[in-house]
């Protein structure tokens, strides 16, 4: 473990002790703290910690200007077979070296990236989410590298670094391990992600005092080693995609971020460093396939770099930080975005830098039965474009190439999109659900098509949105169950599910209680449906001869959504019994959950002949017993129980 330390004598004590305290046993945890000429008693403190822990080496040396050179002195003194760099206000999981370590032990990898947590207001970004035992950022289709941070707070095999001649540039408020790291990652036998266990705790300083946080590293050095690492990656690379790939994350960060970030702020000459270094590093390394990767706003900065438009990049910048949203033109099939100088025939950069992809941006604002069909209601909105009305479908698509569109009815003038993000269209589109379809589920995309341009985009149901009943339609043979989807997920793409049986869900608001007189009331309301078929509540016993008793569900007069069926319990012999409910001609009957509700009796369940039961309402099921059969059963069990009894005692 190095631990480089420069006037951090509030925040040290703790570094080390989270690496003193590591799980792993303590002889394999040996801890190097380098003093790079600490002027706040971070040295006097240092020394006062070794004299506690023996495990603890601590080395001073005159302040080097950055991190570089004390890690590079703790690498001449480290023995382990791992290294880790800790930075003296950062603090580690006491977990994070044994697991670590052992990632790296399982899969034979040269270099394990921890999962980092940002405190003190750091935001961290994460490589991946879930664990990855063993990946190279050169394998085809890696996508690691443009994730992967280039700090050197992880762990490295040493044999990795000595084998590749890896050190730290010395002398560099920041990026002075991004060679380090660039060399670990292209150079390592694999790499690993320990994406389960809160392994790095990354702290931004509450005074704004780090070495990054002062702005770091000068402009020139910054370019001059992002140069370095670029070339690093073209030597093990072949040009094409994948080199693209891996050079994007750098251009990104050093030249199109720190642009938008810095350049405004700066003084004449050091915007004249910023503009030589960016248009070395495009001139050396932006091909066509990598100026694609980049949105317009970018590509046209781009152009001003390599073309010395220098007013017109700061126009541009200004623009950026204003957070000002450009429209966009639908010209002949292409879109084009509104940035400062499109078309400005004095400045001349060409169209297709401010070519981009329309969007849309659908929002569902309701589906409901009506009498043709289900409807649904909503608004497409193609962001920055704010003239035109689009022909609007919704798709039907099955999945497995089957699609249906639906032609929908517009009002372009009923909603307005809000400042600079275009006009909404409002739309209606009824879904008629013919018998000649194919049983299943059906996703439905709403598709707009304008100016040349046909975009899609799935419709998705917004939290708190009702989704209507399940209904009963028409069918070559009788009726078919049509259930909008989702029924009970917060969001999610709207589907159809056409067919199948009949679930639990599809009854609504069911209620099993007892009724006057000697029977259950059922009340609930059954799938939609015009004219209503047969339907029934069925009370069936179980493991029996498969009795039922059958009751015809009607209508309530109070309320006509409800259905209502007195089930009457004068055949309900003893036995357990479910409570079904069924439609004629539909699929299977379906059980009813029976509220708990205690026993009852004992219940007159028929005259004659006369007949008493105890009932008890169970979930999912209806106990009957008649008193003498009970008493006869706990008789019988008595007597068994006396027979067991004499039997033990003789023998």
């Amino acid at each position: 473990m190095i631990v480089p330390v420069h006037n951090c004598r509030h925040t040290v004590e703790a570094a080390l002790e989270s690496a003193l305290t590591q799980t792993l046993p303590p002889g394999q945890v040996e801890v190097i703290a380098v003093d790079d000429g600490s002027t706040d008693g971070s040295a006097e403190l240092l020394d006062e910690l070794a004299r506690i822990h023996d495990r603890l080496t601590v080395v001073h040396q005159p302040a080097s200007g950055g991190p570089g050179a004390p890690r590079n002195r703790g690498l001449e003194l480290a023995s382990g077979t791992f290294v880790f760099f800790l930075d003296a206000d950062d603090r580690l999981g006491p977990e994070a070296l044994a697991r670590m370590t052992a990632m790296a032990e399982r899969n034979g990898t040269d270099v394990v990236l921890g999962r980092r947590v940002g405190t003190g207001g750091r935001v961290v970004s994460q490589v991946s989410e879930v664990n990855i035992e063993r990946a190279h950022p050169l394998d085809p289709g890696c996508d690691l590298l443009p994730r992967m941070s280039m700090a050197a707070l992880q762990l490295f095999r040493r044999s990795l670094i000595d084998r590749a001649g890896l050190r730290f540039t010395e002398g560099l408020l920041s990026h002075e391990d991004h060679l380090f790291t660039t060399g670990a990652y292209l150079k390592a036998n694999g790499v690993s992600v320990l994406a389960d266990y809160d392994c790095y705790y990354w702290t931004a300083r509450a005074d704004g005092t780090s070495s990054t946080q002062m702005g770091g590293a000068a402009t020139a050095d910054v370019h001059a080693i992002t140069a370095q690492a670029m070339a690093m990656i073209a030597e093990h690379t072949e040009p094409g995609e994948h080199r693209e790939r891996l050079h994007y994350r750098y251009l990104h960060q050093e030249v199109f971020a720190r642009l938008e970030r810095r350049y405004l702020d700066s003084s004449t000459d050091e915007r004249k460093v910023a503009r030589v270094g960016c248009r070395e590093l495009l001139d050396a390394w932006l091909t066509p396939g990598l100026l694609a990767r980049f949105n317009p706003f970018r590509r046209v900065v781009a152009y001003c770099i390599q073309h010395d438009l220098d007013a017109q990049l700061e126009t541009l910048l200004r623009f950026h930080r204003k957070e000002s949203r450009p429209g966009i033109l639908l010209e002949s099939g292409r879109a084009y975005v509104r940035l400062p100088f499109f078309r400005d025939e004095s400045v001349g950069i060409p169209d297709a830098r401010f070519e981009t992809s329309p969007k849309l941006r659908p929002t569902v604002t309701g589906v409901t039965w009506e009498q043709d069909g289900l409807a649904v209601t909503g608004t497409v909105t193609i962001p920055g474009v704010d003239e035109g009305t689009p022909e609007v479908h919704l798709l039907m698509n099955d999945g497995e190439g089957e699609r249906h569109r639906i032609l929908c009815e517009t009002s372009p003038e009923d909603v307005s999109g809000a400042s600079g993000e275009g006009r909404a269209t409002a739309f209606t589109g009824t879904i008629h659900l013919p018998a000649t379809w194919e049983d299943g589920r059906w996703e439905l995309s709403v598709e707009a098509a304008i100016e040349g341009h046909t975009l899609t985009a799935p419709l998705e149901k917004p939290r708190g949105m009702a989704v209507p009943p399940t209904a009963l339609l028409p069918a070559d043979a009788g009726r078919r169950l049509v259930r909008p989807l989702p029924e009970t997920a917060k969001h999610g793409t709207l589907a159809i599910e056409v067919g199948g049986a009949l679930i639990p869900s599809d009854l609504r608001n069911v209620q099993v209680e007892w009724s006057k007189g000697r029977r259950l009331r059922v009340t609930g309301e059954p799938p939609l449906g015009d004219p209503r078929p047969g339907m029934s509540v069925l009370l069936q016993r179980h493991g029996y001869d498969g009795t039922a008793i059958r009751t015809p569900l009607v209508p309530d007069p109070g309320s006509p959504s409800r259905h209502v069926a007195e089930v009457p319990l004068a055949g309900a012999r003893s036995g357990t019994w479910r409570v079904s409910f069924r439609i004629d001609g539909v699929a299977d009957p379906v059980a009813i959950r029976v509220p708990g509700g205690g026993a009852r009796g004992p219940v007159i369940t028929s005259l004659l002949p006369p007949r008493r039961a105890m009932v008890r309402l169970d979930p999912m099921t209806v106990r009957v017993a008649t008193p003498l059969v009970a008493r006869l059963r706990r008789a019988a069990g008595r007597f068994r129980a006396r027979r067991h009894d004499v039997e033990k005692g003789g023998a």
